[in-house]
């Protein structure tokens, strides 16, 4: 890196720390403000079944509607947010949001690491690490996505674990194992960083692979309870959730699709808008550069592998597909790990072009998140054409995050008793059921089911694209570069 090679690499740490620190003091003041996913809910439960089956022996896991989905998180997170509900009266849901930072603050740790340590120099680390950080989707998901966050972060770990993996020995075999087994543990795309793995450690013997994966599945054993009763039933039944293709209606370049009849384009088209634009052009350089050079790094080859595998199984398999491309938010970090690497192997003038674009690209990622905070999660780059192309194009608010920001909005807005309000949304939503439905129903209004019989008007989740008829003035939006995320409409 130019100028930086020749400095004390402690400094670089200092700086690392410095930066870290600031992110938790961040973290830790916006925590509460981020609303409630669609999933919440279901994902503590799925966290209780497992702990209760762990602790008390319960069996209700094995008829749970969510029984295949990976638990390995999710049993800490019920443990660790019970804790602090319990010690310092923070809501349960806030809590679950705070552990989920924690853990993908954490693993920024490895992560930087991981980059010192494949390319020879912390400046690569504190870069490709401020670049993940400071990516607005992953920021704001980072509190509340359980599922994809966690098991990006669950990836850094393996990909750490490999860098450490030096020579054969036990303790780096069964640490390798062990975090892959952990990254399965959460999602079943784990599967595809055990095979890479195994690719990989062929080159050096047989042996090391065959181990590798034995245990790999020993630790994903232990990990799912599920598993320890009516085995071979229940590893069948995951089996074929995971290759199952059907997902909910997509929203993709103004069509509705329905997996497994997304375009193969999908994933492709969604990496292109919604990443920083500097850590794409550079990935995308870097993996083009690590193809023509002759040799192979093993670290690089892992990185690849995930990122060329992830991309083949979507256009070969059709897997399930919706919601963006957070079912392989995963390959972000090798994305950043081949744009570092590209900007190591530049020539002097394009490496000075580079970082000029990655700190660019960085200061306006952080103005987007302050200006639009808590709504960072509906972040697209200039490739999408402005946002009111986009929500016209893709799906929006899928996490259905902004009810929070109508709900308290609602709760404040002075209408007369019994007033009639039709909730607009694609599907009974558990935040909508639980929480701002009867938030209303308390101030006094009455849920009508059609929206002629309304006096308000409330537009949320992904069917808010069309506003109703022209008796109705929209009284309040939460917006985002000029698209609105949900409104509130009122005839009164």
């Amino acid at each position: 890196m130019p100028n930086f090679v020749d400095m004390d690499q402690r400094i670089f740490h200092f700086i690392f720390g410095l930066f870290l620190l600031i992110y938790l003091f961040v973290g830790f003041r916006i925590y509460p403000d981020y609303g409630v996913p669609v999933d919440e809910y279901s994902q503590t439960d799925l966290g209780r079944v497992n702990y209760e089956r762990i602790i008390k022996g319960s069996l209700e896991i094995q008829t749970h509607f969510d029984r295949y989905y990976g638990p390995a998180f999710e049993v800490p997170l019920y443990i660790f947010s019970g804790l602090v509900n319990k010690q310092f009266g923070i809501e349960e849901v806030s809590a679950r949001h705070l552990g989920n930072f924690l853990f993908f603050a954490s693993s920024l740790i490895f992560f930087y690491l991981f980059l010192t340590n494949t390319l020879s120099h912390p400046g690569y680390g504190l870069l490709g690490t401020a670049l993940l950080a400071l990516s607005p989707r992953f920021f704001a998901e980072s509190f509340y996505n359980t599922k994809d966050i966690a098991f990006m972060s669950a990836t850094i770990l393996v990909l750490y674990a490999a860098s450490r993996f030096r020579k054969t020995t036990w303790l780096s075999l069964l640490f390798l194992a062990a975090t892959t087994g952990f990254a399965i543990g959460i999602r079943a795309q784990g599967l595809l960083l055990l095979a890479v793995n195994a690719v990989v450690l062929l080159r050096d013997g047989q042996s090391k692979a065959f181990w590798y994966v034995i245990l790999t599945l020993l630790v994903t054993f232990g990990l799912y309870p599920l598993f320890w009763n009516d085995t071979l039933k229940n590893i069948v039944g995951f089996w074929k959730t995971a290759v199952h293709p059907l997902g909910v209606p997509t929203l993709y370049l103004g069509n509705i699709y329905i997996s497994p009849n997304i375009p193969w384009s999908y994933h492709f088209v969604w990496v292109a808008i919604t990443s920083l634009l500097s850590v794409l052009v550079a990935a995308i350089t870097g993996m083009i550069q690590f193809v023509a050079r002759g040799k192979k790094d093993r670290l690089q080859l892992v990185m690849f592998l995930i990122v060329t595998g992830t991309f083949a199984t979507s256009v070969f398999f059709h897997p399930r597909s919706y919601d963006g491309w957070r079912h392989i938010y995963y390959i972000y970090p090798p994305m950043i790990g081949f744009a570092m690497y590209a900007l190591k192997v530049a020539r002097r003038r394009v490496r000075v072009a580079l970082l000029v674009f990655f700190f660019i690209d960085m200061i306006c990622a952080s103005w987007f998140m302050l200006k639009n905070h808590p709504n960072q999660y509906v972040y697209f780059n200039i490739l999408a054409g402005g946002y009111r192309n986009a929500k016209a194009n893709f799906d929006f608010d899928y996490w259905g995050m902004s009810q929070k920001q109508i709900l308290e909005y609602l709760v404040q807005m002075r209408v007369p008793i019994g007033t009639h309000v039709f909730i607009d949304y694609e599907k009974p939503s558990p935040y909508t059921e639980r929480v701002l439905i009867t938030a209303l129903r308390t101030k006094g209004m009455t849920l009508v089911d059609s929206v002629d019989d309304a006096d308000v008007y409330v537009a949320i989740n992904r069917d808010y694209y069309k506003a109703p008829s022209p008796e109705f003035d929209k009284i309040y939006a939460v917006s985002v570069g000029g698209a609105d995320l949900s409104a509130v409409y009122s005839k009164l």
